[in-house]
């Protein structure tokens, strides 16, 4: 362990100046969230969390804003399966090879960390927009680009771990006899399941809140979580407001659940690269 006490008093005031400012800009934003998603006209309550089970006349959802929970955990589940494979199988290959080309894959791979990502989702729109490769009425549009967001983060958690694997180790494997898919099953795949665990967490999570591409491509019977959560901002009322409040609070909690398993899995032996 490297954690120790600060020493001094220096030390004791940067500790509390961190302290202070995580406790302004951090928690207490969260906690007036919170807090504002109790207080009804009436007084404290749940009346706010009990109108997102039923479907307004305003037309701002088809649907009770209720289901976006479904929906964001079924779009993130489908997004970190697709961010793992293509991002597994990426880093890979990053592994195995080395030069200008391996570095220009590797930036590629980076792009949507630095493009925003509503420019990913308007590009998922426009291209995705005629047959054979029409998916603007799919469900499946919402994942692919919650997984591209995501790909990043997989790759940068897998590389250094697979590139941590001694060579040898696979050079045994296939001496003895074992293909190429037996030596990565029963080589590769102990050494890096837990990086692996970790990516899918990392990659979870950003989908999860995922908004930028999302805004764009939802359907208006299926939002997701922040796409709800803008709709109702978006529209004049009380009621509207309370709702969003709620359903931040709700996504807040999704959220912090799933970086606290994460933070379970990931150890010292787990690095990432970023």
């Amino acid at each position: 362990r490297t954690a120790r006490r600060p020493r001094g008093a220096g030390q004791w005031a940067l500790l509390g100046g961190v302290l202070v400012s995580v406790a302004l800009l951090i928690l207490l934003p969260l906690g007036v969230l919170v807090e504002r998603s109790f207080a009804g006209p009436g007084g404290y309550g749940l009346g706010y969390y009990r109108a997102l089970g039923s479907l307004d006349k305003s037309g701002t959802f088809l649907v009770p804003p209720l289901e976006a929970i479904g929906n964001s955990l079924r779009y993130a589940l489908a997004a970190t399966a697709i961010a793992v494979v293509i991002g597994g199988l990426a880093a890979a290959a990053l592994t195995r090879r080395a030069g200008r080309l391996v570095r220009g894959f590797d930036a590629l791979l980076m792009l949507p960390l630095g493009v925003s990502a509503v420019t990913v989702g308007f590009g998922f729109l426009i291209t995705l927009d005629e047959p054979p490769f029409d998916l603007r009425a799919s469900w499946i549009l919402v994942p692919l680009a919650q997984a591209l967001v995501g790909v990043p983060f997989v790759v940068r958690t897998m590389l250094p771990v697979l590139r941590a694997v001694d060579e040898r180790l696979r050079e045994a494997a296939a001496v003895l006899g074992a293909s190429p898919w037996r030596a990565w099953r029963e080589v590769d795949l102990p050494l890096v399941r837990r990086a692996l665990l970790v990516a899918a967490g990392f990659a979870f999570a950003v989908s999860l809140g995922e908004f930028g591409a999302t805004v764009f491509i939802a359907r208006p019977d299926s939002p997701t979580l922040p796409v709800a959560v803008a709709r109702l901002l978006g529209r004049p009322g009380e009621l509207n407001y309370g709702q969003a409040m709620a359903l931040s609070t709700i996504l807040m909690v999704v959220c912090a659940v799933s970086l606290l398993l994460l933070e379970r899995l990931r150890t010292d032996r787990t690095p990432g690269e970023f």
